[in-house]
């Protein structure tokens, strides 16, 4: 639930208030036990579920859930029944579920705020820009949430299609996929020498080169830290074709500083939307020995590559990877 902060006045606390009901179409009117009998869920199981939700529990006293509260708590227990799910994967995909939409959520209010913060009739800094950003986005949330409905529903079919082409005997583990880290080289010196909004501006415009290009090319962005994007592709030639596309834009860039990049292809282990196994680190490896503007990659994808009339490959000397040992490595041109 929204936790009004310490440094707010009872005026900010009215605005927030009418914030919250514009965006949940109710006011608060039930502590969680109230919540819990209203709903016929065990009070434990209402605790369990909030939190897997990412939402903070509140006091037994507050008055801090909504007749929505109570759809969505409904909702969410009658999925056990409905669909024969076991409670601990409905509290993982609860947890799936608050983990995803608190990124975006809050991705999507930075946005607005850089936005409104940029034009000539923007704001003071502090609350009034915090309050003009609230009041956009609460008029924006309708008009976004069947978006991202779609938005979800096309990103399902294509997560089950993967599923179906993985699909393998028992005893294979994980799926075979080309993973990818590009980072962006002497990131951490150049932070130190920028402002914040230039930092800002940085990190945002590398986010969306990188996811672009790994949507034009097939690809899936697994995660982006800071100044590094890792993806995944099913095909080493289409992962060839992502880290290419990568290293070319950055040395075009004005603000972008070069990248290098390393690619592994191999068994990966896929769980709660990120990837893990031997290749994963590999990967890693090979872009931290990559040279500015260099694409190294591991045997297994050098071989997949040998045929493929866009690659041009070039021998590497071998390198001693921590926690690897020697890797045949190539670099790709």
């Amino acid at each position: 639930m929204s936790e009004i902060p310490h440094q707010f006045t009872a005026d900010d606390s009215t605005f927030i208030d009418g914030i919250e009901r514009i965006l949940m179409g109710s006011s608060r009117r039930y502590r969680r036990r109230e919540l819990s009998e209203h709903a016929g869920v065990d009070p434990e199981e209402t605790r369990r579920v909030w939190r897997a939700l990412g939402f903070v529990n509140s006091r037994e006293g507050d008055v801090a859930f909504s007749d929505t509260d109570l759809r969505a708590l409904r909702a969410a227990m009658s999925l056990t029944a409905t669909h024969d799910l076991d409670v601990d994967t409905l509290l993982g995909l609860a947890r799936a579920l608050g983990r995803t939409t608190d990124r975006l959520a809050m991705w999507q209010t930075q946005l607005v705020a850089d936005m409104i913060s940029q034009r000539q009739d923007a704001p003071p800094e502090g609350k009034e820009l915090a309050k003009a950003t609230a009041r956009t986005m609460a008029d924006l949330a309708d008009d976004l949430e069947p978006i991202m409905n779609y938005v979800w529903r096309r990103n399902l079919s294509v997560a089950l299609s993967r599923l179906l082409a993985d699909a393998q005997p028992e005893s294979h583990l994980g799926v075979v996929r080309t993973v990818g880290f590009a980072d962006l080289v002497s990131f951490t010196r150049l932070a130190r020498s920028l402002s914040e909004s230039d930092l800002a501006a940085l990190v945002t415009r590398f986010e969306a080169m990188a996811s672009d290009i790994v949507s034009e090319h097939s690809g899936a962005v697994v995660k982006m830290v800071g100044d590094e994007v890792l993806f995944s592709h099913q095909d080493p030639a289409g992962a060839s074709r992502i880290a290419r596309a990568l290293k070319e834009a950055s040395e075009t860039d004005d603000v972008i500083p070069r990248m290098r990049v390393g690619l592994s292809t191999g068994r990966v282990l896929a769980r709660l939307g990120d990837v893990y196994g031997t290749t994963v680190n590999r990967a890693a490896r090979l872009t931290n020995a990559a040279e500015a503007g260099q694409i190294l990659i591991d045997e297994t994808t050098a071989d997949a590559l040998r045929h493929d009339p866009q690659s041009t490959l070039r021998a590497h000397e071998a390198l001693d990877l921590a926690g690897i040992g020697t890797s045949p490595t190539w670099v790709l041109l």
